[in-house]
């Protein structure tokens, strides 16, 4: 039978998950550092040291700890009954939460298939067209929809208005930076500009910062070489401080570990307190209940003539003022410390401070802050004012230059009339230009066209020919074996055509004037149509030449392939000379050693 299929014995327990039991908040458990490998309380190195003491023995560290065992052993005994709490409590809380969801679908089923057209009606009583459209659909969709359809619009109505608000910023700096700009031109000569001031300011602070980065480099260099001397010395102290690191790192472990385990302890002393405390009231509430209840039924003596009614008097125990020693004075003090700790709330609150220690420096810059402000505000009230009389006695100059009618003014009114005709005038002309320019630009074109071209055909008159050699990237291509110019080049780039026009014109000319003056013979019609047919059957010999030369060629390229093959094994040994010149050179340079 397979492993799978045998039945398990009743001793077989499963095992127990130690990941679910575990806290996952605890902190990690904290071990002691061995005696032996302390650098600083080892036992070897105690008297190196020099700390010994009669009352310091290696035993006092498990008595240390001899307590932290038990508080372990009670800590794991809280533990079970804290778990087995939590099982019920979440066994409670998954019922309830069950309970919940059921309600909940049943209310969401009734808000999505329920009628809600009366509802919708009431909602869209102004349109009737919504009315009609969203009588059959739930509330929560009719909301959606109505969002989807408005979308659109609502994004490019921000978008517009932020436009709106883009240009309103842009207008409105360039009206200041005008404004700016005319106050430059008009009073340039007047007043120094604060760019000129800026400019001296920083020339100072850039010297200034000069002298300070010289000081601060003089200081980190000593700096550096203080902390090079303190690594250097650091290799004596490096295992005690480690050590004593170490001891830290202990300390505080065994701090954390020790609240966490004393903080369930504390909470549920806290509660039993409370517990106790309420137990208490009912039994002294019960107490004082039977005891009036006894008085009440006791019979009142006969002597007793006059029913005047005695203050009844209370117990010790039940009086709840038997334990409070307060004064007056010290009730009215309360009284003040209330009325003081209010206003004190209210100020913290209105200066904005998180601490009372912070309101008095707070408002003391508030003071001077408003101080200042109010100094602001009456200088700009007074530059209000200034500006609103300059404004005015502008308003009145420009009336007067306006309705003024002189000799100078006439002249200058005359003198802008022909300035405008002027300009006028000069934009007729430019564009009369420019029109031409577009009509006659094909024209040029041509022109240009055909002038390369009489250059490129008058390219070699009163000129040798152009002798093409090869440029070789690196030195190696150089070797005499590889001469590669020596194969007829059949083809070349022209050359870059010239686009001064100037220069063109000049070259045509000469060129033009070299060959013409060379063919002052007036040439007879048979002699011009013999010297056609003699070029053309010189051209056909030319071509025959070539190809007679690439056949010719071809063998001598493969003979000298063979003869590069066979001299290819003899290149890397050296002549006769070549081995007198080096000892040659190998004896000068011992000599010169030498001496």
């Amino acid at each position: 039978m397979p492993c799978f299929m045998r039945e398990k014995s009743l001793s077989y327990r499963p095992r127990r998950d130690k990941s679910k039991d575990r806290d996952v908040l605890a902190p990690k458990p904290v071990h002691p550092r061995a005696l032996r490998f302390h650098g600083l309380f080892g036992m070897s190195y105690v008297r190196q040291h020099v700390m010994v003491d009669e009352r310091w023995t290696p035993n006092s560290l498990t008595e240390q700890f001899g307590g932290m065992t038990d508080l372990l052993n009670r800590r794991v005994i809280y533990k079970r009954y804290e778990t087995k709490a939590n099982r019920q409590r979440y066994f409670r809380e998954s019922k309830r939460l069950k309970l919940q969801c059921h309600d909940g679908r049943i209310k969401l089923q009734n808000i999505l298939s329920g009628d809600n057209t009366h509802k919708i009606r009431n909602f869209l009583i102004k349109h009737r067209d919504m009315q009609r459209l969203y009588q059959r659909m739930p509330i929560h969709q009719v909301v959606d929809n109505i969002n989807q359809r408005t979308f659109v619009l609502r994004k490019e109505r921000d978008r517009l208005e932020f436009r709106l608000d883009q240009r309103k910023h842009e207008y409105r700096e360039l009206l200041l930076d005008r404004a700016v700009l005319e106050n430059r031109i008009k009073y340039r000569n007047e007043f120094v500009l604060e760019e000129e001031l800026k400019s001296r300011v920083f020339i100072k602070k850039i010297e200034n910062s000069n002298v300070r980065l010289k000081a601060i480099k003089t200081i980190n260099n000593t700096y550096k070489k203080i902390i090079q001397v303190l690594l250097h010395d650091a290799i004596f102290y490096e295992p005690i401080l480690r050590s004593l690191s170490g001891d830290m790192e202990d300390q505080s472990n065994f701090i954390k570990h020790i609240l966490y385990l004393g903080i369930p302890a504390i909470a549920k002393f806290k509660e039993l307190n409370y517990e106790y405390r309420q137990l208490e009231d009912k039994s002294r509430k019960n107490l004082q209940a039977k005891l009036q209840m006894l008085a009440s039924l006791k019979k009142p003596p006969l002597n007793q003539i006059t029913h005047a009614r005695h203050k009844e008097e209370i117990s010790k125990t039940a009086d709840p003022k038997r334990y409070v020693r307060e004064t007056r004075s010290m009730m009215i003090l309360k009284l003040v410390l209330k009325s003081i700790e209010s206003t004190i709330k209210e100020v913290k609150f209105v200066t904005l401070c998180s601490q009372a220690r912070e309101i008095y420096p707070r408002m003391k810059s508030q003071v001077d802050n408003n101080e200042k402000l109010h100094r602001l505000i009456e200088n700009d009230m007074l530059a209000h004012e200034m500006l609103e009389t300059k404004m005015k006695c502008a308003n009145v100059l420009r009336g007067v230059l306006v309705n003024n009618l002189s000799e100078e003014e006439i002249n200058r009114h005359e003198r802008i009339k022909d300035l405008r005709k002027m300009l006028a005038q000069e934009e007729e002309l430019e564009k009369s230009t420019l029109e031409h320019i577009k009509n006659r630009g094909d024209a040029y074109v041509m022109l240009r066209v055909n002038i390369w071209n009489l250059i490129e055909i008058l390219r070699h008159v009163d000129r040798p020919p152009r002798s093409l050699r090869s440029h070789y990237p690196n030195s190696y291509l150089k070797l005499p074996l590889l001469k590669f110019e020596m194969l007829t080049m059949r083809a070349a780039a022209p050359e870059i055509y010239e686009e001064n026009i100037d220069n063109v014109m000049h070259l045509l000319k000469r060129k033009i004037y070299k060959l013409m003056k060379g063919y002052l013979v007036e040439m007879k019609p048979a002699m011009i149509k013999r010297n056609k047919e003699e070029y053309h059957a010189d051209f056909l010999a030319s071509r025959y030449y070539f190809e007679a030369t690439e056949d010719e060629d071809q063998q001598a390229v493969s003979q000298e392939q063979d003869l590069l093959q066979e001299n290819k094994t003899m290149a890397n040994i050296p002549n006769r000379k070549q081995i007198k010149a080096a000892s040659a050179k190998y004896l000068e340079d011992m000599a010169k050693r030498e001496e």
